[in-house]
């Protein structure tokens, strides 16, 4: 009887204590303002490149290693961006097999690690001030700074 009791009460706690690893995110900074990607979209961070064909949308190009690479409107998704002259590094991004997304960032960027808890909803009031629907979750991070998630998916029905 004491045997059975025994495996009862340790395979009940050993379900309960499943972890999931903690995620990894590249986090950069706009104007005082913390962003994040999910590390698995990115393909490399590149310094010194020079933007060309830029369009009435804000957007342009970048052409690494025979690459076409399509630069964000920063001013349309980070309202305190600044111009593309003051940014030193492009973080390169994959959307699908073929487009690569370009974020010009001014200073290197850094790995975050958090979990799952850490990730909240946007506040709906804050979220009806023009925010960029790629801009999709908060996170808390380590260092107690609060960072936007961004989704990168959404930059497809962009």
């Amino acid at each position: 009887m004491t045997h059975a009791n025994y495996n009862r009460r340790f395979r009940s706690q050993k379900q309960g204590a499943v972890r999931t690893p903690p995620r990894k995110l590249l986090s950069f900074e706009l104007g005082n303002v913390n962003y994040a990607v999910p590390i698995e979209k990115v393909q490399r961070v590149v310094k010194d490149f020079n933007p060309y064909g830029f369009l009435d949308s804000g957007q342009s190009l970048v052409r690494h290693q025979e690459e076409l690479i399509t630069l964000i409107n920063l001013s349309k998704i980070f309202p305190s961006s600044r111009t593309l002259t003051d940014f030193n590094y492009l973080i390169v991004c994959s959307l699908n097999k073929s487009d690569r997304l370009g974020i010009p960032i001014p200073d290197m960027p850094k790995i975050l690690e958090v979990t799952e808890e850490s990730f909240c909803e946007i506040p709906e009031l804050y979220r009806q001030q023009q925010l960029h629907p790629v801009i999709e979750k908060l996170i808390r991070a380590p260092d107690g700074s609060e960072v936007f998630y961004l989704n990168l998916d959404r930059f497809n029905s962009m």
